[in-house]
């Protein structure tokens, strides 16, 4: 497995609660629903790029996998499950199959939190 980059995942974290401060309801199956709503990846390019407006259409992956090389660098369980995947698809997962909040995944993408039993 390869080793994990604590800053880097630090970082995206405080870029996922920004986000989701800044859009206070959460998207699930989507990066963002309407003007008010997104998800943990959607809630990360929200709070670096601070989007405008209504993003639906708006795809981040690709960007944010650029500027945290983590999401595609780093093997992670699932503290719910315990699948191991990338990070980028762990916190999706969460998300979408496990329905963390935005703050309970950044949380425990920083290493904050130890998980709870779903």
């Amino acid at each position: 497995m390869p080793g994990r980059d604590v800053h880097c995942e630090r970082e995206l974290a405080s870029y996922i609660r920004e986000g989701a401060a800044r859009r206070p309801e959460q998207a699930y199956g989507d990066y963002f629903k309407g003007q008010n709503a997104s998800c943990a990846l959607g809630a990360a390019y929200d709070g670096m790029y601070r989007v405008p407006g209504d993003p639906s259409k708006t795809r981040p992956t690709k960007d944010l996998d650029r500027v945290f090389n983590c999401l595609e660098s780093t093997i992670r369980k699932c503290p719910a499950c315990q699948k191991t995947l990338g990070l980028a698809v762990i916190i999706v997962h969460l998300n979408d199959d496990h329905c963390w909040s935005r703050e309970q995944i950044a949380d425990w993408v920083a290493g904050e939190e130890k998980p709870s039993a779903c």
